[in-house]
């Protein structure tokens, strides 16, 4: 494809090409992008990139009557290709981000329209297809690079990953300090009524749509706050109780699944994720090193005298970062037994000497943890419950998550800088929160003022 001047500028602005000259523009972006918007469209999108804007705006920055500019302004928004905030006709606009947002809201368009029987499956098909294409191309320019420093992961710079929280309570004496920000319960306690589950999980419903899904919970993903009301509003998503919140994570986490949000104090999204659907779940795990992208507060550790080499943790690691390892003075081989003892009462012998082999085997190998690697998801926790094995344990190297957004902006500014932000802490405190103050809605789930009604 030979893109138009317009397709790419615009592929530019969504890999960020003002902030990281060197970065490449995969061309698979381009089809993509025309897949989403027309030659039309794209004009009118790619003006919107500096701030929300009017419909008058906008006109007059592509040189149209406003008349002509504002029912394409109302179909993309509908359609949840930009952000459109406000009542008609009396509207702003602004850009999305193509990862999560942009694919997120057309996987949630795409169920919700399937389930009124009006969906155009093939274009959402076409639309996995190409962002899964994109995806993978940006992967290959950007693994083999040093990027713990300079690059993001398909723009969510500002993505943590919370601990389940069976886990944190299955640690055992003083080993972690829990914050406010790593127990999802409270997160949830503070966000009062603004909660909703989501209507499914757009990472495996896309590969639901390719034929390549791999089953598992497609309804626990949630969001709080003002996208909450807008996932009700629209039918994408349902209002739900404190209690069926975390109902819905109990089950996700019971599956297997890793629990992300943003790196604020109170998110917007705590989604339930797997590395064979999530696109960037998956994408993290193909790093060598994906503990250096997330912002976890924890990392998993292994008790060795309690570990019997079961494999469970290992079968149930997203990151592959644990190996069983073979233990000094063995040889892997099941050693003899000494001498026959009788099976217990209500037991069989075979019974007995088939638990007696399977516990002479395990002692020769021990779980070992790769921390380069380890996520601090707390997955592996859970699954060894019966012998606690494995444990939590604080980062050596941690910074809690931003108060809001605009401090996560202000920090994310300094780090691009290559600049120290020991300025951003009294910033916030002196304008941010004082923002926050008067501003009547706030964006981050529980501290959406409006929404704190009896």
């Amino acid at each position: 494809m030979h893109p138009s001047p317009t397709y790419r500028a615009l592929a530019e602005k969504v890999v960020g090409t003002e902030k990281y000259q060197e970065i490449v523009v995969p061309d698979s972006l381009y089809p993509l992008l025309a897949h989403m918007y027309t030659d039309e469209e794209a004009e009118i999108v790619l003006s919107l990139h500096g701030g929300m804007k009017s419909a008058k705006a906008i006109a007059k920055k592509v040189h149209r009557p406003v008349e002509e500019v504002r029912p394409i302004l109302e179909s993309l928004a509908e359609r949840i290709l930009i952000l459109g905030v406000g009542p008609k006709g009396f509207a702003v606009y602004g850009p999305l981000a193509l990862y999560p947002f942009i694919y997120d809201a057309q996987m949630l368009r795409c169920d919700k329209e399937m389930r009124d029987g009006c969906a155009d499956e093939a274009w959402f098909r076409e639309f996995v297809v190409r962002s899964k294409d994109f995806m993978d191309e940006f992967y290959e320019w950007l693994a083999p690079r040093e990027v713990l420093s300079k690059y993001q992961i398909m723009g969510m710079p500002f993505g943590r990953v919370i601990s389940v929280e069976q886990a944190i309570d299955a640690t055992p004496g003083l080993g972690i300090v829990a914050l406010d920000s790593d127990i999802y319960s409270e997160t949830v306690e503070r966000a009062k009524k603004s909660l909703a589950l989501v209507s499914t999980c757009t990472c495996r419903l896309g590969a639901d749509l390719l034929g390549k899904g791999c089953g598992r919970l497609r309804n626990t993903c949630s969001t709080m706050g003002l996208p909450a009301e807008g996932a009700i509003k629209s039918g994408m998503g349902r209002r739900v109780s404190k209690e069926e919140f975390l109902d819905a994570k109990l089950k996700a986490t019971e599956a297997g699944l890793v629990h992300m949000t943003e790196n604020v104090l109170d998110p917007m999204l705590v989604c339930s994720c797997c590395t064979c659907c999530c696109e960037i779940l998956g994408i993290l795990n193909r790093f060598e090193s994906p503990a250096t992208f997330t912002k976890s507060h924890f990392e998993a550790v292994i008790i060795p005298e309690n570990c019997t080499g079961c494999k469970k943790c290992v079968d149930m690691c997203p990151m592959d970062a644990i190996t069983m390892v073979k233990q000094p003075g063995t040889d892997g081989k099941k050693a003899p037994a000494k001498k026959k003892t009788a099976a217990k009462k209500g037991t069989t012998k075979k019974v007995a000497a088939k638990k007696k082999a399977t516990t002479r085997k395990a002692a020769a190998q021990k779980a070992v943890i790769d921390f380069k690697r380890c996520i601090g998801c707390g997955v592996c926790v859970t699954k060894c419950d019966k012998f606690k094995a494995i444990v939590l344990r604080e980062r050596k190297i941690f910074r809690p998550p931003a108060d809001n957004m605009a401090e996560a902006f202000a920090r994310r500014y300094f780090e691009l800088k290559g600049q120290q932000d020991n300025l951003v802490p009294k910033l916030t405190l002196g304008v941010t929160r004082f923002l926050s103050s008067v501003n009547p809605i706030h964006v981050t789930g529980p501290r959406a003022m409006s929404f704190k009604k009896d």
